[in-house]
């Protein structure tokens, strides 16, 4: 068997017989303590997340080449949250077209925006947690403009309530304002918000 961590080839690992995810932790615990691995690849074929779910618990064949790269922690969370941070940027003007939308009458086309855009929040709020994870801290405990983000995040859960209850309620007049005067703004805070702590992450990381 052939294992190549970030294209350097590495002594055979004692896993004959083994399955992919006890050669991975294996790799991990030995060459890549303080790193991520985040590409997997079994005989020049990389592996996507439905693939390694279903190659993980399998044994690897002697003659297999498996390819491992890995990512620097610090830099896959501002990574992550600068491109956050871009999506929120994106996200604003949006709301606009959707209240222009729900004015006009054309509900159905509206809804189908709506969702997209509570999917970026739901999305900020799992990322928020998973970046934390890697770092070994709660970013929300952070602050932005004086406040800690999990305060923000507050702000963020009660405009939602009130989002989700005129959905409830079939209320486009309220859906409209919420879209045209309250979210905006909020995506706005959020890209920089974001900005702001990737870039802490990143100053941090790099002893500035």
């Amino acid at each position: 068997m052939i294992v190549t961590l970030d294209g350097q080839r590495l002594d055979e690992p004692h896993t004959a017989d083994g399955t992919l995810q006890e050669l991975v932790d294996h790799v991990r615990d030995s060459h890549a303590r303080e790193r991520l691995i985040v590409s997997v690849s079994v005989n020049g074929t990389r592996l996507g997340d439905a693939e390694l779910d279903a190659h993980l618990p399998q044994a690897i064949p002697g003659d297999a080449q498996v390819d491992l790269e890995t990512g620097d922690r610090i830099v896959l969370v501002r990574d992550a949250l600068r491109g956050l941070a871009a999506e929120f940027d994106e996200a604003t003007g949006r709301h606009a077209e959707v209240a222009d939308r729900l004015a006009a009458g054309e509900i159905e086309s509206a809804m189908r925006d709506v969702a997209g855009l509570l999917e970026v929040w739901q999305t900020c709020q799992r990322a928020l947690a998973q970046c934390g994870g890697l770092l070994g801290e709660d970013l929300t405990q952070r602050t932005y403009d004086g406040r800690p983000v999990n305060a923000h995040l507050e702000d963020v859960i009660g405009r939602l309530g009130e989002l989700r209850q005129a959905l409830q309620d079939n209320d486009a007049v309220l859906l409209g304002d919420l879209f045209r005067y309250e979210l905006p703004p909020l995506c706005e805070t959020w890209g920089r918000l974001l900005a702001s702590v990737a870039e802490e992450v990143g100053a941090e990381a790099s002893g500035a």
